[in-house]
């Protein structure tokens, strides 16, 4: 078969053209002397070149146009990636986490399980699931314990939505330090690696000798509450598959032990006797802390005296336990006197520092204004086909002076009966 003319050479285009004549004058030679264009010829150019072609693909954004990306249909054949970009967290029963997409008219919505946001905790691994890396870059990696409903919606419609396991991939660290901060309501201040983690009601090892605790091979985290300013450690109790919270105010600020040699600390608990028995420890069961048991004045003696007790709450041990072991993992990776041991160490006296410092008392229940929305985007309205929703009209004078309109998720509407 002869070469075609497009990537062959002028000598296989004579052979093939003296064997048989083009079908189309246009594609004639312009090398042989004998050709001269036409108007059909032109013509015939023009019309090709005119045709109307494949669209180009979608352009990719890519950095600093995403913060992270997301999986959907993950290990399917439809398995696709989606890149988000600004997000904020709107709305209640259910709270949301609203991403805005790279591409107009694209929101992806992550509903969280809780509207309290002190029982959302975000997961992140420890160094040494990837020992030859950076520890800083695991909080890259952000994801949740449990399933969470994910709808993703384009301008075509809704494509998913359902539960999934959630799993984002940041670009920088910053951005996924902020997310955390934003979903708790609390700054995050730093992580630590440890090792295993353990009190005196779940002991270190069990009665063979198995290194057991409360959790091992963890990341523990460190808050601090926007509201309060209350300070929070959390870890995730992998063998009792729970997540642990303790207020830094309940444990007293010298501890109890320290060995730098195997990086061992134990946080004695506020009021706790080291030959007492804790006062729930005898059922074996942690009981979890809820964040309405301290307030400001819990700390201080008014509140103790108010109640005719000489001692605080946290004397009374609420956390249900005496002591909290925590053995840090050793990392070649980071530089002497800045691993995770000599860090917490630091990081617990500023805490307790910042916590002392104050003795206001803060309201329980308060009230919180909701945030605008990305692009105008509500449960009630859809993007637009260009990716800006419509702005609702202004209110008739009429309706302006009437009585005014209770604050609540938008689409509230009130009773019918105007019942107050």
């Amino acid at each position: 078969m002869a070469t075609s003319w497009r990537s062959g050479s002028s000598s296989s285009f004579t052979s093939s053209a003296l064997s048989a004549q083009p079908s189309h004058p246009q594609h004639a030679s312009p090398a042989d002397s004998t050709f001269t264009p036409t108007s059909a010829a032109i013509s015939a150019l023009t019309t090709e070149s005119s045709a109307p072609q494949t669209p180009p693909a979608p352009l990719d954004l890519g950095p600093p146009g995403y913060h992270a990306t997301i999986k959907l249909f993950e290990r399917t054949p439809n398995e696709m990636i989606v890149y988000l970009g600004p997000w904020e967290i709107v709305g209640s029963n259910p709270r949301r986490l609203l991403w805005q997409c790279s591409y107009a008219g694209e929101v992806l919505e992550h509903f969280l399980p809780s509207d309290n946001p002190g029982e959302l905790f975000p997961y992140t691994l420890h160094a040494q699931h990837r020992r030859f890396g950076d520890p800083r870059e695991l909080e890259l990696y952000l994801s949740f314990q449990e399933p969470h409903r994910i709808r993703y919606t384009t301008t075509s419609g809704t494509l998913h939505d359902e539960y999934i396991e959630v799993k984002y991939e940041f670009t920088t660290i910053e951005s996924s330090i902020q997310l955390q901060s934003d979903i708790r309501k609390r700054d995050l201040i730093d992580w630590f690696d440890v090792d295993v983690v353990w009190s005196d009601v779940h002991r270190r090892t069990d009665s063979y000798g198995n290194v057991r605790g409360l959790g091992t091979i963890q990341r523990m985290k460190l808050w601090r509450d926007r509201y309060t300013t209350f300070h929070y450690i959390t870890f995730y109790a992998n063998h009792r598959r729970r997540w642990k919270e303790y207020l830094v105010d309940g444990f007293e600020r010298e501890l109890r032990q320290r060995d730098d040699r195997h990086k061992r600390v134990q946080l004695g608990v506020r009021g706790a006797r080291r030959g007492s028995a804790a006062s729930e420890s005898s059922s074996g069961r942690g009981r979890r802390l809820s964040t309405s048991i301290f307030s400001r004045s819990s700390r201080h003696a008014n509140s103790s005296v108010a109640n005719g007790n000489t001692t605080s709450p946290t004397a009374q041990n609420a956390l249900g336990i005496r002591y909290l072991g925590i053995q840090f993992s050793r990392n070649a990776n980071v530089q002497a006197e800045t691993d995770d041991h000599a860090r917490f160490i630091l990081r617990w006296e500023s805490a307790h520092a910042a916590d002392s410092q104050f003795s206001a008392t803060f309201p329980i229940d308060r009230v919180e204004l909701p945030l605008p929305y990305v692009n105008g985007y509500h449960e009630g309205a859809r993007p637009s086909v260009d990716g800006v929703a419509e702005l609702p009209s202004e209110p008739s004078s009429r309706e302006q002076s009437g009585r005014l309109r209770p604050a609540g998720e938008p689409g509230y509407e009130p009773d019918s009966d105007e019942t107050p």
